[in-house]
């Protein structure tokens, strides 16, 4: 299957992207405008379960969303494809056209080698952290399933259904952990702008990905996030990513967060142990069974898309 058309759907992809977000722009304009209620330290109130309006598209933020779900599994031409990645839904917002993250050659090419690891592993580090059962960082863990927001004096804390992650944002101005503790979630802390939570997380380790895809990061990753509140249901959410050691310049994602209004409505548990018992050695067989019979391949959507231009 050939697949040299797609730069220009790749363009026309980014272009989607852009016009999606501008509802959001507009919105978070009017959040200016939008009096929430306050906690009793005089915090917007935000609290309650969200679930974000990402998935499909976070599992491979340079891909964005698997055509494959768009179009079907099986045989698929050529228009249709090229038609499925213009419609997809992409997360990267900067830098565009793309979306490419803006990676160093040395980490564009790990990833490939992470993404050919994920097709047939040879070890257990070979399979994506998720998978794993491993903690999933940030931002990933915003992308994930629903999660509870919870506010008490000077702090913020968010519950994620999946592996029992959670995290606490102190909004005291206390200085960050020392450099050298190195966490999987990382340290956050956060202040009000406005209707606006940002939050500045570092101290993250450098053994997540931000998607099923590879898409790595090192341990000077700096991560600044902005959490808009637009209106009693809605959080636009906006999050800066920067890595000296891994990115040539800092990238953005955004989308939004809504709120879950079922009625008596209980956050799913998703628990999951490290290692996930047989189903990791399966894997691992698996993938050294293809690699005796010299089969190879990469994990990916479209062919080629991680291959140097």
């Amino acid at each position: 299957m050939t697949h040299r058309p797609l730069a220009s759907a790749l363009a026309a992809t980014a272009v989607v992207a852009a016009l999606a977000l501008a509802p959001r722009a507009a919105a978070a304009q009017s959040s200016t405008t939008f009096n929430p209620p306050r906690t009793s330290d005089g915090q917007p109130d935000i609290h309650g379960y969200f679930s974000p309006n990402a998935p499909a598209a976070a599992h491979s933020l340079e891909e964005g969303e698997d055509p494959e779900n768009t179009i079907g599994r099986g045989q698929r031409t050529q228009a249709q494809l090229v038609e499925a990645l213009k419609n997809r839904k992409v997360l990267i917002v900067d830098p565009a056209p793309g979306p490419k993250v803006p990676y160093q050659p040395w980490a564009r090419a790990k990833q490939r080698e992470l993404l050919d690891g994920v097709f047939a592993p040879l070890k257990v580090v070979d399979i994506e952290p998720e998978d794993r059962c491993a903690l999933l960082g940030m931002p990933r863990s915003s992308t994930r399933g629903d999660f509870e927001i919870l506010q008490t004096p000077g702090m913020v804390t968010i519950a994620y259904a999946w592996n029992h992650a959670y995290r606490t944002i102190p909004l005291d101005g206390r200085p960050h952990l020392p450099a050298s503790m190195k966490l999987y979630n990382g340290d956050s802390r956060g202040h009000w702008e406005g209707n606006t939570l940002v939050v500045d997380v570092t101290n993250l380790n450098d053994l997540t990905w931000f998607d099923s895809h590879g898409t790595l990061h090192t341990d000077a990753l700096h991560v600044v996030e902005r959490f808009t509140v637009v209106d009693a249901n809605t959080i636009n959410y906006e999050v800066t990513l920067d890595d000296s050691k891994a990115f040539t310049r800092p990238w953005k994602l955004a989308f939004s967060f809504e709120r879950v209004k079922a009625k008596n409505y209980e956050m799913y548990e998703e628990a999951c142990v490290e290692g996930n018992g047989e189903s990791i050695q399966g894997m691992v067989d698996v993938g050294r069974d293809l690699r005796a019979k010299g089969i190879k391949g990469r994990h990916e959507h479209t062919p080629g898309f991680y291959d140097e231009k």
